[in-house]
Parts: structure tokens; sequence; C-alpha cells
């Protein structure tokens, strides 16, 4: 989106003057919390919370997910990922929680706020070390939607996935290109 105008979402931190109260994304433990734990967890720099708010209702939380370091066991790389990779926990970056109000579902706000998500892994992996981003979907439709993003299940969790770093710098250079070619045309 190379206009602002286009943008629909946008995404900030969490703080306390967005309405959380309302929102609703039909699994109570997700919006529990939201409600209750995250904007706790975001100031003691358990999970940072990062909200999606539209430029309509700029208070109005629409979707959110939770980032935070994480590990990946060696045993649970699928045997293909396993070679040349050291056998104590690999680091990763775990997108903990991700939900979007029901009022907004079928938007594509899952998906942007997947590449946002995405997008702060590429830039903390420029000072840290980062394998993968890894995610423990709540069910087997959001295991779906991670499918979708070409993220690989672990060996030994079923819904848990993973998608490499590599994967993900391939796609943003991929997208930044295509950006590049259709602003030149």
């Amino acid at each position: 989106m190379d206009n602002e105008a286009e943008k629909r979402w946008n995404f900030v931190p969490i703080h306390q003057k967005y309405q959380r109260e309302y929102f609703d994304c039909g699994y109570p433990v997700l919006n529990d919390y939201l409600k209750k734990y995250a904007r706790q967890n975001h100031e003691k720099g358990i999970a940072k919370t990062f909200i999606a708010i539209s430029q309509s209702e700029p208070l109005k939380i629409e979707g959110y997910y939770t980032v935070s370091a994480s590990v990946i066991e060696f045993d649970s790389l699928p045997k293909s990922y396993q070679k040349g990779m050291p056998t104590y926990p690999i680091p990763a970056l775990l997108i903990g929680k991700l939900a979007v109000d029901n009022s907004v579902k079928g938007q594509g706000l899952g998906g942007e706020l997947l590449v946002d998500a995405l997008f702060r892994a590429v830039k903390a992996s420029q000072e840290i070390g980062i394998f993968a981003v890894r995610v423990d979907a709540i069910d087997l439709r959001a295991k779906e939607f991670y499918l979708k993003y070409e993220f690989i299940p672990f060996q030994d969790q079923p819904l848990s996935l993973f998608l490499p770093m590599k994967t993900i710098f391939r796609e943003f250079i991929q997208f930044l290109f295509s950006d590049k070619r259709e602003e030149k045309s």
C-alpha cells in the first residue's frame, strides 16, 4: 500500500486509552487475555501486544497479536530441518496470540496482523539471533490459517508451527521488488 489513505488499519502498541472491553473474537481465552492481561504483560516485558485500530474508529481494538522471545527444541523440528542445526534450544520469536474481532472477520485483518508481526521479527533479527517465528495455534482452524502462510508444523506438537526467517526474508524481498515494479509501470 503506497498511499496512506489506502491503509485500513494502524498497528500500535497497546495503551490504556484503547477500548478493550467490547473486543470479541469468539474465543473467550483470547478475549480475556486482551481485557485482563495484555497491557500489564506489555508493560512488564512479558509479551508485547500490538493492536489494530481503524482510521474510522481510532479507539476501538479490531485485532491484536502478542510477541515474545521463545525457543524451538531441536527434536521438535522436522527431520529435513535438523541437519546442520545445533541440538540445544534454537532462538525464535513467538506469536503467542493473534485475534480478530468478529465485527471485522473476513476482511483480511488476520493476514495483516500476521504480516506486521513478521515485519517486527525481521527488524528484531537484525539485532538478535532468531531462526524462526513460531506459533501455537489455538485450534485446527487457526492452524489452517498459518499453513496458508507457509508455516511448517513441528513433528511432535500438532498445533505448533514455525516459519524460518529465511522464508520470511524471501517473501518480504519478493513483495518489495514487486511493489517497486508496480511503481515504475
